[in-house]
């Protein structure tokens, strides 16, 4: 793998995969380049591939571009490898394909999520829970960590929660014990996305999750709401589509190597 330090490294290798039939799960843009390349960004090139890998301390993210006919290949590493390959589903059969080439190589798929999408809509205001504060930070990063896996929870790192929070982009609830329900979103032009949504095992039962949810959509003034939610997960699949979240027909498996 070779580490990159800045952009202009991988600017002209990144524009050359950008041809018809070249398969990719990558949709990072400039500021994400920006923010990787600080927490450590490496690619690995072979056989009519590129594979870009960021840096997660105990593990590895991995995203590609796969050619045509491509070989592939993988780097020597002795940490575990996380990739999700997310597709609409015109797609699917390319996308199934190249998940069989990675298992290949000995990934295995460790579960799979469905998107699910929320139109716009006016949503109540009266909620318990209230915009997270970056004070918030440490309560904040240990919920997550205690309720999310390391490898496939696709975890914030701490600058960007750090972001997320300056930007009011978490609400959470509290009792006397703590923090008992987090809802970590991020925004785009076009629409919001739930990141996580959490309910501390004690508290579950009490209706916090709506809580949250309507804090959040409150927030974001009822705008266009995406979450991809853990496939075969009932009680969390029951409770997006309670609240008008339909699968929109993206889907994806993630993979994990060692």
């Amino acid at each position: 793998m070779r580490k990159i330090e800045n952009f202009a490294q991988i600017s002209d290798l990144l524009n050359a995969q950008l041809k018809k039939g070249v398969i990719t799960n990558n949709f990072l843009r400039g500021d994400d380049y920006t923010r990787e390349i600080a927490n450590g960004l490496y690619i690995h090139e072979a056989g009519g591939a590129l594979l870009l890998f960021r840096e997660r301390g105990d593990h590895l993210v991995m995203t590609f571009y796969l050619h045509p006919n491509a070989v592939l290949s993988l780097p020597e590493t002795d940490r575990p490898v996380v990739t999700e390959l997310s597709c609409r589903a015109k797609d699917a059969e390319a996308m199934a394909n190249a998940a069989e080439q990675f298992c290949a190589l000995g990934f295995r798929e460790v579960l799979r999520r469905t998107r699910r999408t929320r139109k716009p809509e006016a949503f109540p205001v009266e909620t318990t829970a209230v915009p997270a504060n970056p004070e918030d930070f440490e309560d904040i990063s240990r919920f997550l960590s205690e309720h999310f896996s390391a490898l496939t929870g696709c975890l914030p790192t701490a600058d960007d929660l750090r972001e997320n929070l300056a930007n009011g982009h978490t609400v959470i609830t509290r009792d006397e014990k703590g923090v008992s329900g987090v809802l970590h979103f991020a925004v785009s032009r076009a629409s919001t996305e739930i990141r996580h949504l959490a309910v501390r095992a004690d508290c579950r039962g009490r209706g916090l999750a709506g809580e949250l949810l309507t804090a959040y959509l409150s927030v974001t003034d009822g705008a266009k709401s995406q979450v991809w939610a853990r496939t075969g997960n009932a009680p969390a699949e029951h409770f997006y589509e309670q609240h008008g979240y339909r699968p929109d027909g993206w889907t994806s498996a993630v993979l994990q190597y060692n």
